[in-house]
């Protein structure tokens, strides 16, 4: 199985409107497409950021509005956090790092991870 994007065990979901367009935005849920939206901006400002993987509820069926979004990032320089200004106080932004997560988990989210930012080009 690949790395991220494994798009057959995926529903595709619709745009939640015409300014949603970020990468494999289709596979995001509609509650969580503006944020990850939001999100594009800060990954653009902070260089470290090399990829962006959402995961969780966040790109399944079964998203609701008190879920919180799933994010996984890889990252250049591993000593350097993540700093984000998207989102309000009802937004629940859970962030790991790849580099600091353990084999389980980053088993799952290389399975069904979504990415959503990618500085090189490397998942697309």
């Amino acid at each position: 199985m690949k790395k991220y994007n494994n798009f057959d065990l995926h529903f595709v979901f619709d745009l939640k409107n015409k300014n949603i367009q970020f990468l494999h935005a289709e596979y995001i849920h509609p509650l969580k497409q503006d944020l990850v939206q939001e999100l594009q901006k800060d990954f653009l400002r902070d260089k470290n950021v090399k990829a962006a993987i959402a995961f969780g509820s966040g790109v399944e069926f079964r998203c609701n509005s008190y879920s919180d979004l799933d994010l996984c990032l890889e990252r250049y320089d591993s000593e350097k956090a993540f700093h984000y200004e998207a989102g309000g106080e009802d937004s629940v932004i859970d962030v790991l790092y790849a580099d600091q997560i353990g084999e389980r988990l980053k088993k799952e989210i290389e399975e069904k991870g979504i990415v959503v930012y990618d500085r090189e080009g490397r998942y697309v």
